[in-house]
């Protein structure tokens, strides 16, 4: 029963999908998960963002750099989503590893990521998960990373779909005060 019950909301959170999802067309923040890291993200289209996120750990002298592209679901309420996504990585690693010397490889491969946001205002707040495939030469293949929080604000808002006016008022005589006029 209540695996019916679950798959029953998760449906219904993607047939709400339709209605436009997120309140922005560019957002830019900080994304903190192992380190502080920026985070801008900007509407494509049909939902669509892209996202770009400059990584650099705390402590640390490298530098890294993740493009991502998220499709939005809304959820429930105005302004709430869930987002899924992939794109790519590139980290420029300046330290070596543990005790080895000389330069380390540079790190390259797949980003993938899963979250939920909410805007309230000019601020918007998410959370997610960014798992990462690794195609060069590391130590690590696959790096599960861990949640993280992003605060962002939002620098340009959407406009607001309006509804259609279909006059259903008219027909029952509630008709505006300027309509009963005849135009000359």
């Amino acid at each position: 029963m209540r695996t019916a019950t679950f798959a029953c909301f998760f449906a219904s959170l993607f047939i709400v999908s339709t209605v436009q999802a997120q309140s922005y067309k560019t957002a830019a923040g900080i994304r903190v998960d192992n380190g502080v890291h920026l985070t801008v993200q900007q509407y494509l289209t049909d939902n669509w963002t892209a996202e770009g996120i400059l990584h650099s750990s705390v402590g640390s002298k490298d530098l890294g750099i993740t493009l991502l592209a998220e499709k939005h679901q809304k959820i429930l309420f105005r302004n709430t989503n869930l987002y899924y996504g992939a794109g790519g990585h590139y980290y420029w690693k300046n330290e070596a590893p543990r005790a080895e010397t000389g330069i380390a490889n540079n790190v390259y491969g797949l980003s993938f990521i899963g979250g939920a946001e909410v805007s309230l205002g000019r601020l918007n707040v998410s959370i997610d998960w960014k798992p990462e495939l690794h195609l060069s030469e590391s130590s690590q293949v696959f790096d599960w990373n861990g949640a993280a929080i992003s605060v962002r604000y939002i620098l340009a808002k959407r406009e607001r779909k309006t509804i259609k006016d279909w006059k259903v008022w008219d027909a029952f005589g509630k008709k505006n005060k300027d309509s009963g006029k005849k135009r000359k």
